[in-house]
């Protein structure tokens, strides 16, 4: 069992540095897409506010994934092997088509998924289960309109009343040094709920708390963050539509303190989602020919694939492993 929980560890560090990667696009990818950031300069800032995020922040999504829906004395080496397990095989399939999934939607289902096979409906919390899915629903709504309703205020309050093309030009500069703090504000965010989902059962295996549990997975999310962050930062920034930092700002703002909510009431939801919602509002709001709808219907497609698949792939892996284990 030892060696199971070895592999446990090391999964949830691989699947860390993935989700990481994934998501820091949420943060500084509207920067980047603005010409705010360079890539390298945001990739930093990224990564060290996540990292904060990380060591101040999760416990709430900790709690909800590791305690939350599967009650933590059923919680084995067996079972957490199981979920750890079926994330890393889910987001390894994804990575290697470079579509960006939700690391949230993977990991709660995969426990929802072993969850049917251990206890049992009866067995699982359906209150936070219900909860959950319906943060899930509402977060991108509230993404939508929240990105619409800033950049709409922007619009009109401010960008409407600047007639001269060099005010207007300098406006552009000051938003792009705003966006230095909302990207900050979204990427402290986005480490707490990544470290949370990846490292929740984790702690519940190790009895609760672990500081070396917690340094090391954070530095999980940062490494994957500094190496492989650039390339969902491509799409959130640059593919799903044209910013400049006033529009840039305006989603990221708006979906960081959807984000930021959620995560203080820890709810795991997708920063993805919650981004890409914020991002088509605003570009609703500055006009639909922005938009680059072949890119948002691509990354649908993988988050409705995500939640089945992970219910379906958990609870076969779970089985598995106990045929297995009852035999060696």
């Amino acid at each position: 069992m030892d060696s199971l929980l070895l592999l446990s560890v090391l999964l949830g560090l691989y699947f860390a540095f993935n989700i990481a990667a994934n998501d820091i696009g949420n943060s500084i990818g509207t920067a980047v897409g603005s010409g705010a950031l360079s890539m390298r300069k945001a990739l930093l800032l990224g990564a060290f506010f996540a990292f904060l995020g990380a060591l101040f922040f999760g416990g709430n999504i900790i709690r909800t994934i590791g305690e939350g829906i599967i009650p933590p004395d059923t919680f084995n080496v067996i079972t957490g092997f199981a979920v750890i397990l079926t994330a890393a095989i889910w987001i390894t399939i994804t990575l290697l088509h470079g579509i960006p999934i939700s690391g949230s939607d993977a990991m709660v289902s995969a426990v929802i998924g072993v969850g049917l096979v251990s206890v049992g409906w009866t067995g699982m919390n359906l209150n936070t289960i219900t909860y959950i899915i319906l943060s899930w629903i509402s977060s991108p709504i509230i993404g939508f309109f929240s990105g619409f309703l800033t950049y709409h205020i922007i619009k009109v309050g401010v960008i409407r009343r600047v007639k001269s093309v060099s005010v207007r030009d300098r406006l552009e500069k000051l938003f792009s040094y705003f966006q230095l703090f909302s990207s900050s504000f979204s990427a402290f965010n986005v480490g707490a709920l990544d470290f949370g989902v990846a490292m929740g059962v984790l702690f519940t295996l190790s009895g609760g708390s672990s500081d070396f549990l917690k340094i090391v997975g954070a530095l999980g999310l940062v490494t994957g963050i500094i190496f492989l962050g650039d390339r969902v930062t491509e799409t959130i920034g640059r593919r799903i539509t044209e910013l400049v930092p006033t529009r840039g700002f305006s989603a990221q703002a708006a979906a960081s303190v959807v984000v930021f909510l959620f995560v203080n009431y820890g709810m795991p939801i997708s920063p993805t989602q919650t981004l890409v919602g914020s991002v088509i509002g605003v570009g609703l709001a500055h006009g639909t020919s922005t938009l680059k709808f072949d890119v948002i219907k691509d990354i649908g497609y993988t988050w409705i694939l995500t939640i089945p698949a992970c219910l379906i792939l958990g609870a076969v892996t779970y089985s598995l492993l106990k045929v297995l284990s009852g035999l060696l």
